[in-house]
């Protein structure tokens, strides 16, 4: 698996799905938690300007890139060849975990009708995945109540699907309390494991393009903003600006 820093934030890419299932089989072997990220430009722009999330995405264990631009400004700096088949998305998670173990999933955040039906799809889809709790998204717990209903769950896996920053922050906050082998934020991922919100047809994931299917589909001038802030990132990149290392210890 390749290794760059990009600008100080550590970035992971597998060479193929085969590699990305082995990375997951040692994490759920290793002895201590892994929290991870599957990080975008979007997330990468936010995390610049709030030091929490910078110093989050700092101390995780793998960074795996769901944002096509991120792969090709890694490409304009190194001379690499990287395209949309080595973008791990997040919303594909499932599809990354090994299929020789029953494993466990504790899902925290979105509707309840979401997670209702999320939990009937994921485990229909996946038969060795058992969804075994989960926690409405807007339900507010006092002290360490939810930590110690996660904890007693013993999940293998614990999934945030707050948003960024709320999950991220949630997550730095409390990764010391919690249990669970591996830990990471999936903004709006249990809507899509639902059916209840669509994904990009797969040519439009092919060519980059799901960030313009979700903003049709579910159009907002807030939305709109969120897109237009990635103009920075892109002409950064196409200037070649952003400091990318490879091979960093």
């Amino acid at each position: 698996m390749k290794k760059y820093l990009f600008e100080e934030i550590p970035l992971s890419v597998p060479s193929d799905l085969s590699e990305m299932k082995s990375v997951f089989a040692q994490m759920l072997e290793d002895s201590e938690k892994s929290v991870i990220s599957f990080i975008n430009p979007e997330i990468f722009l936010a995390q610049e300007k709030n030091p929490l999330l910078h110093e989050y995405f700092k101390s995780t264990k793998y960074n795996f890139i769901d944002g096509i631009n991120l792969l090709y400004a890694i490409n304009k700096k190194l001379g690499t060849s990287y395209g949309t088949a080595n973008r791990y998305p997040g919303t594909d998670f499932f599809d990354y975990l090994p299929d020789d173990r029953k494993l466990t999933v504790y899902l925290y955040g979105s509707k309840i009708e979401n997670l209702e039906d999320a939990k009937l799809r994921i485990e229909s889809e996946h038969p060795n995945v058992k969804i075994i709790e989960w926690t409405f998204g807007y339900t507010k717990f006092d002290g360490d109540f939810l930590i110690e209903k996660i904890n007693a769950a013993q999940p293998d896996i614990l999934i945030v699907c707050k948003g960024c920053p709320l999950q991220e922050q949630w997550i730095f906050e409390n990764k010391e309390k919690l249990n669970a082998k591996i830990i990471f934020g999936n903004g709006g991922a249990v809507d899509f494991w639902s059916g209840n919100t669509k994904r990009a047809p797969d040519f439009m994931i092919q060519l980059g393009l799901e960030w313009l299917f979700r903003l049709g589909a579910s159009f907002s001038f807030k939305r709109l903003c969120r897109q237009m802030k990635l103009v920075k990132f892109l002409v950064k990149y196409k200037r070649g600006e952003y400091d990318v290392r490879e091979n960093f210890n």
